[in-house]
């Protein structure tokens, strides 16, 4: 009879998981194929639908210049707001020229030659079309790939497939010692502010990762694809169904925590009554990942998706630059691992938890239901994922098919380097890494960030397998 009801559970669960996603394809392809307004996005890829307006903020010194508004007029118009290392983007629909400005007393105070440059983007042209715009040196007479001119600034058109360079090159002029120090102490701060947000963001994925660990003793490579899936998710509610933010990112954790459900119903569930070994289950969960990364791809193409499209304003905290959405959702992000910290030690089904972490045997000899708590602990990690899927496509103003699995590698290198199958381990980790990734850029390529993480885990490996707050395992 328990046999039978499990099985009843699985088709019903098959059949639930199978509708939803079928309904949100749908609605994702029903939706007529038009010309979308320039938008302001983190960074551009060209397509066969938009072009790129994009470039680098930057001084004669060859310093960002951080929290500047940038104005893109013509065929269409938007506004964004420099970040932390200068990159501004436009990502427009239409052809024609473009004037990109911004206000004349920066540009003074700056030492940059012109607040305006104008750009040209032709229709026939989008999959390799991407003007960079410079601010920093006269424009030539002309540009490669598309019309460029403005007083004192140059254009020119990078062409190239997506993924290729979105940033431009400033100027060569020499600087003085303190003017140097001045403006390294500035992006020093800015750059540490960034990276406990991040980390903040990261901790959200992290920690429900460490959970399925500790309890399962499974890594899944396919948590990154529940990040995605959170922002894209959010990115149905907000531009698809047109719904206000709080629903959407509602209705996006609830897509999370269903789908954590129905993988450990139907698939890891399963898996651990055939007592098949962890391995094959990690190597199941590399399959997944992949086959959902390409998924979320044919659906939701290849480009990045905006949750909103409305640039918040900038202002001054301090010595660094941000803006309310920043801080709000690092305040959910503080909240909601503060919670799980409070129902991991304060619940009876938290204590669960960590008694079936620290032995699974022992705690169901004690009457636990190991099963029980597995299944929560599934729902609760991709509820967390999807949530930090959420947050990060607000805070970087978009999302992509393949953002949660750019970010495996540091979620990886978190959880080891705070202890694996801990959850507070995995907080401390995560802050610890993005504030390195993102302190990094001052010394190496912004490129390279991510390498960092990589050179965290290697050495916490070689000097303290177990991490921070791992306990050493006896062998033998």
């Amino acid at each position: 009879m328990t046999a039978v009801s499990t099985q009843r559970r699985h088709r019903m669960g098959l059949l639930l998981f199978t509708a939803v996603f079928t309904l949100l394809m749908a609605l994702c392809i029903t939706q007529p194929i038009q010309a979308r307004a320039a938008e302001a996005v983190p960074t551009c890829n060209p397509s066969a639908t938009n072009g790129c307006v994009n470039g680098i903020l930057q001084d004669a010194n060859k310093t960002a210049i951080a929290g500047i508004t940038i104005t893109l007029s013509g065929a269409e118009s938007a506004t964004t707001t420099t970040d932390a290392n200068g990159n501004w983007a436009f990502s427009v629909s239409k052809d024609g020229k473009y004037t990109v400005a911004m206000d004349e007393s920066v540009a003074k105070q700056h030492g940059l030659k012109a607040a305006t440059a104008t750009v040209e983007i032709k229709m026939n042209s989008f999959d390799k079309a991407r003007q960079v715009v410079r601010f920093d040196k006269p424009a030539p007479a002309e540009s490669n790939g598309g019309a460029g001119s403005g007083a004192g600034a140059s254009t020119g058109a990078a062409n190239g497939k997506s993924g290729g360079s979105t940033g431009a090159t400033s100027g060569t002029a020499e600087t003085s010692g303190s003017s140097l120090g001045a403006n390294i102490g500035a992006r020093f701060w800015q750059q540490l502010f960034s990276g406990v947000i991040f980390g903040l963001m990261l901790g959200l994925m992290s920690v429900g990762m460490n959970l399925v660990y500790g309890t399962t003793g499974l890594s899944s490579f396919s948590h990154g694809e529940q990040v995605s899936l959170g922002g894209l998710m959010a990115y149905v509610g907000t531009q698809i169904l047109h719904w206000p933010l709080v629903p959407a990112a509602i209705f996006a954790v609830a897509v999370g925590a269903l789908t954590g459900w129905i993988q450990n119903e139907i698939v890891w569930a399963p898996l651990r009554r055939k007592r098949v070994g962890t391995m094959q289950q990690m190597i199941v969960t590399i399959g997944l990942s992949m086959a959902l990364q390409y998924l979320f791809q044919f659906f939701f193409g290849g480009d990045i998706k905006g949750i909103v499209k409305s640039v918040p304003a900038s202002f001054r905290l301090g010595p660094v630059t941000t803006d309310a959405p920043t801080l709000i959702s690092a305040g959910i992000a503080i909240v909601v691992i503060i919670g799980v910290s409070l129902f991991l030690y304060n619940t009876r089904l938290g204590r669960a938890t960590r008694a079936v972490s620290d032995n699974a045997a022992l705690a169901a000899a004690s009457g636990i239901n190991v099963e029980q708590v597995v299944r929560i602990v599934w729902i609760i990690s991709c509820a967390m994922a999807a949530l930090s899927g959420v947050l990060l496509g607000v805070y970087l103003n978009g999302i992509s098919w393949n953002t949660g699995a750019t970010l495996l590698l540091l979620m990886f290198a978190a959880v080891t380097l705070g202890g694996l199958g801990t959850a507070n381990g995995a907080l401390v980790g995560s802050l610890i890494i993005g504030v390195v990734a993102d302190m990094s850029s001052l010394v190496i390529p912004n490129d390279m960030r991510y390498a960092s993480a990589l050179a965290i885990l290697i050495i916490v490996l070689l000097v303290r397998p177990q991490g921070i707050f791992g306990k050493q395992q006896r062998v033998g």
